[in-house]
């Protein structure tokens, strides 16, 4: 494990933060004003570049917040070798626009560990009791 990463911050990027020191994610923040139409999406460069290691994955979650008390959400992978900024897409589900200012927290990156077998082609899969049995299929 580690319990270190680096961050490069572009000129106008605000360090990534935790509210405490046990929450899972970093919040990321908008380095400027932006809007996000009624059941639209907008993309917010955060200014942030993360050095993520081998073996773990950066995803982006949104932020309890913002979901319930505004309909906003936000999710997104960065790849280990990924070294740009970490650009989120938002998106808005509520009939209103929302507006972020500047310093705005607008989600959150979680860092996750991960395994990456290699797909391997065969003529079946194993049988189990649910089969292909999908949505809805075990009821409410």
């Amino acid at each position: 494990m580690f319990d270190k990463i680096n961050v490069l911050l572009e000129p106008s990027a605000l360090m990534p933060t935790r509210a405490h020191e046990s929450d899972a994610g970093l919040d990321l923040y908008t380095p400027f004003f932006a809007m996000v139409p009624p059941h639209g999406r907008c993309v917010i460069d955060t200014g942030v570049h993360v050095g993520i290691p081998d073996g773990f994955v950066g995803k982006l979650e949104s932020k309890s917040g913002l979901m319930r008390k505004a309909g906003i959400t936000c999710r997104g992978t960065i790849d280990a070798g990924y070294t740009g900024t970490i650009q989120a897409v938002i998106f808005n589900h509520s009939d209103k626009a929302y507006t972020f200012n500047a310093g705005d927290k607008i989600t959150q990156l979680v860092i996750y560990p991960i395994v990456t077998p290699t797909p391997v082609k065969v003529d079946y899969v194993k049988k189990t009791d649910r089969g292909d049995n999908g949505f809805g299929s075990t009821g409410q």
